[in-house]
């Protein structure tokens, strides 16, 4: 009996790697330092209480922005 020969069959291997959406990777701002202080002045150079509040401030704002990028990945990882 004659039985016709299938088509070859081409099989290709594509792996496609999702990517993190950019909002999530953004880079954050550099730490606080106080305008015009040496680059190894301590604490940023803050020399006044108000100077350590505004950097505590500075430093907790880019805190909570890597959180939100981290749980922004976590979400986005979800299976």
């Amino acid at each position: 009996m004659f039985q016709p020969k299938e088509p070859p069959v081409i099989v290709r291997t594509v792996v496609e790697k999702d990517r993190v959406p950019a909002a999530l990777v953004a880079p954050i701002a550099p730490p606080w330092r106080k305008p015009g202080a040496p680059a190894n002045a301590r604490a940023g150079g803050a020399e006044t209480v108000d100077d350590l509040y505004t950097r505590g401030d500075a430093n907790e704002s880019r805190l909570l922005v890597c959180t939100g990028q981290i749980n922004g990945v976590r979400a986005w990882d979800k299976p």
